[in-house]
């Protein structure tokens, strides 16, 4: 039997008002405590050696909300030495300094810089350098001291000068393309831009603002970024890559204007200039090329789970390498090659979940937002677990007694089962890789009878995911490629031995779409084969909510619409339309909505545009139940689950 709490008239949730359903039976919000999601996550970072012969890391520490943190680290033992708020940014990937020790940072969230000099108690905040900008990539400094930032969504390049104190607007650096994801700067002063999604690198004049693009590789897989750039000597060294985790070096000879070097399988950010040598990682190898012959030597081994950063020099002629997330830093002597491992003091920061699901063992999973990790929560005692050693999960379903889990970059799937102890690598473990079709974000999971259904959003740059499948009384998967073409799959539902799947048209980051209208397709479990596909709700450009009603019936929601959908037709009964979403005015959308069905009441719940609602299937009114969410998930009891930043609540109905 369902519980029956009292009606909240007026809910109050972070700060602003949350309206509930008026209803004839009762319904309550309460607030939960946060799943255990935290972690030290810092993408960024850059090494100051001070005048004193000591050798600090500048990196900023992500948050789900508020105010991420800049922190000063003594890279002799991990020990802080300031903690910085940078208002009104979530996290960096962008951290460098200038030739006097200063710290210039882009942020995300905003798109806000900020400058740090020595001593201060507090970041100078430089404001959106460029307005519209959200995202800044990248950051380097000249040898005057000026700082160049990279951005997106406009893919446009900005300079900053700290003592005019203005900013110069060297506008898009290839048209059509939305990332700068790498910059250094010349001894000459040139600027050496890597962009994506798809890989472009280009040298820009800064006194001219002229651009020069320099010709790609022969052969070159250009649907990828140029991740990172570094200048050594008359060489420009490039690792083009479609994710942070691996990638490949190719070497650029600016006198002769030829690539000279090809390095595959380079798997750490950052790219470190060490005299005549290029530094970085391969697997676990701390590796050195010399760009003048192409010779590698290995120097030490670095091991870890975690993605890591080659950061810079620090006194003593070592390494700096850190993980990305968890804190742990690696100093590598360079000449020795010992190793010397500790952790930095970092503040552990909530993260926001990215998925929640309903687990085999009647508890609610969730996973965090880029540092990954699991939780648990227990609905019949409250008790709560988190778990460590995973990455960013985008999709869960439950199947049997295990949870499967879809990871992000790279599109790894997970089985995972709760009955036995938690051991990443082999519980979790891994069942199926889609990076091989070039498959980045599996954010759609369903139980298809019994077998395992993915849809997936690609690879940057990349037109096209896939419909996978994996059945775990045989171990046995399938891969269906081109099951809508250039289209992503989003949504998943199944229904009599059929999987129904609904499309976003645009495919990867940075990549336009091919066709206007998202897609509805049939695919037979059993074949594979595609029944057919149609457009469900013309003028809708991605359906990521999709569930099945009692009769049979598909079910689809957009952002702004629904649709109800006859496989015995193969018609579209009724459609409605709830607001109008500025389709054309975005770059792509993937998962905002959610939809499940509820046998017990008959109604549809669902989320997107951050609101929780219901619709009446009988009249398709729609009531609008809680604001502001950005995850929804339903128990087998009914009861709604939902997230917002590291928030965390549940909807008794």
């Amino acid at each position: 039997m369902r519980r029956v709490r009292a009606l909240l008239g007026v809910l109050l949730l972070f700060g602003v008002t949350a309206a509930v359903a008026p209803s004839a039976s009762a319904a309550s919000l309460e607030r939960l405590p946060s799943l255990p999601l935290s972690s030290v996550t810092t993408p960024g970072g850059t090494v100051v050696e001070r005048p004193d012969g000591v050798s600090y890391l500048y990196t900023v520490s992500t948050v789900a909300s508020g105010s991420a943190l800049f922190s000063v680290i003594d890279t002799r033992d991990g020990s802080r030495e300031y903690e910085l708020p940078l208002p009104g940014a979530l996290g960096t990937w962008a951290v460098t300094a200038g030739p006097d020790g200063s710290a210039f940072i882009g942020s995300y969230s905003s798109g806000k810089a900020f400058h740090w000099t020595w001593g201060a108690s507090s970041v100078t905040d430089l404001g959106t350098p460029l307005p519209g900008e959200t995202f800044i990539w990248s950051v380097a400094a000249d040898r005057e001291g000026r700082f160049y930032g990279g951005t997106s969504p406009g893919g446009r390049l900005f300079q900053y000068d700290p003592v005019a104190k203005k900013v110069r607007d060297y506008g898009r650096l290839v048209a059509g393309e939305q990332f700068v994801r790498s910059l250094d700067v010349a001894p000459d002063g040139t600027v050496y831009a890597g962009v994506g999604a798809h890989a472009n690198v280009v040298a820009v004049d800064p006194v001219t603002g002229d651009k020069k693009p320099i010709a790609l590789p022969a052969g070159l897989d250009t649907d990828q970024y140029a991740y990172d750039v570094r200048v050594i000597g008359r060489y420009l060294a490039v690792r083009f890559a479609a994710s942070a985790s691996a990638g490949e070096l190719w070497v650029h000879d600016l006198a002769k204007g030829a690539w000279t070097h090809h390095v595959p399988g380079v798997s750490s950010i950052g790219l470190v200039a060490h005299g005549n040598r290029l530094l970085f990682l391969r697997g676990d190898d701390v590796t050195a090329l010399d760009p003048r012959t192409g010779s590698l030597r290995k120097i030490a081994v670095v091991e870890s789970a975690m993605l890591r950063h080659v950061v810079g020099l620090v006194s003593g002629n070592d390494l700096l390498v850190k993980a990305n997330t968890g804190g742990m830093l690696w100093r590598v002597g360079l000449t020795s090659g010992r190793v010397e491992s500790f952790q930095a003091d970092l503040s552990e920061q909530p993260t926001a979940p990215e998925s929640l699901a309903p687990g085999p063992d009647g508890k609610i999973y969730g996973s965090g937002y880029l540092s990954g990790g699991l939780a648990s929560y227990d609905p019949a005692t409250g008790a709560m677990v988190g778990y460590k050693g995973v990455g960013q999960m985008e999709g869960m379903v439950t199947i049997g007694d295990k949870l499967y889990m879809g990871e992000y970059p790279r599109a790894q799937i997970y089985e995972y089962d709760p009955a036995r102890p938690w051991a990443p690598g082999t519980n979790p473990r891994r069942i199926m890789d889609l990076s091989g079709q070039r498959q980045d974000r599996p954010f759609a999971m369903i139980n298809a009878g019994g077998v395992l259904a993915i849809g997936t959003v690609p690879s940057s740059g990349v037109l096209g995911g896939v419909l996978a499948f994996y059945d775990p009384s045989t171990g046995k998967s399938r891969v269906l490629d081109d099951v809508v073409p250039t289209h992503s799959i989003v949504g998943l539902t199944h229904h009599d031995g059929v999987v129904y799947g609904t499309t976003s048209v645009w495919g990867g980051s940075g990549v336009d779409a091919k066709e206007y209208d998202a897609k509805l397709v049939a695919v037979d479990v059993a074949t594979g084969a595609v029944r057919y596909t149609t457009v469900p709700m013309p003028g809708e450009r991605s359906f990521s909510g999709l569930t099945t009603d009692d009769k049979g019936h598909i079910w689809g929601y957009s952002t702004c619409g629904i649709f109800e959908f006859d496989p015995a037709t193969r018609k579209t009964l009724r459609t409605a339309k709830y607001c109008d979403y500025p389709w054309d005015t975005v770059n792509h959308v993937w998962r905002d909505a959610a939809l499940f069905f509820d046998p017990a009441d008959g109604y549809l719940y669902g989320k997107a545009q951050a609101k929780v609602f219901r619709i009446d299937r009988s009249t398709l009114a729609y009531t609008q139940l809680v604001r502001p969410i950005s995850l929804l998930t339903q128990a087998p009891s009914g009861d709604l689950y939902m997230s917002r930043e590291s928030m965390f609540y549940v909807y008794r109905k």
